[in-house]
């Protein structure tokens, strides 16, 4: 997948944390279960801040994707902004690589599967399981993308 006039940068694609099977709210209102919360603070605060240099956080309007993007942004400081096209179905695996590739360095977009995990796959080459709460670092340039790594909660 070439992309035209893109520099070298590296974008992140997060899945949200694991949550609660159902919501009377529909699945949108989902919510992370309170082990993902701690798992997620964890884990956010255990990764390389300076390889992973987030500056801008973009989530899925949906509440267990927002719940994680706070989580993610507590930890990196960096200022949360939503967008439709990361909600669940909204995407496909290689629109979001391009939506990446636009916002450029430092962004992460948070997500859901199967979307996050088709983009990853594509990213890498090959099938990935992407489990709940999994970053993904991508690199994108003029010829395409790349998974330079992908850590998962404990």
């Amino acid at each position: 997948m070439a992309l035209q006039g893109t520099a070298n940068t590296r974008f992140f694609l997060v899945r949200h944390g694991r949550a609660e099977a159902s919501n009377p709210g529909g699945d949108a209102a989902r919510r992370l279960v309170l082990e993902a919360r701690e798992e997620l603070t964890e884990h956010f605060r255990a990764l390389e801040w300076k390889e992973l240099e987030i500056d801008r956080v973009f989530t899925s309007p949906f509440v267990r994707a927002r719940e994680t993007a706070e989580i993610l942004t507590a930890a990196t400081g960096a200022p949360l902004e939503e967008s439709e096209a990361l909600a669940s179905g909204k995407s496909t695996g290689p629109e979001l690589l391009r939506l990446g590739a636009r916002l450029g360095r430092g962004a992460a977009l948070v997500g859901h599967n199967p979307e996050i995990a088709e983009a990853v796959s594509a990213a890498a080459g090959r099938k990935v399981d992407v489990p709940p709460g999994a970053v993904a670092a991508i690199e994108a340039d003029g010829a395409g993308f790349r998974l330079a790594w992908l850590r998962a909660p404990a």
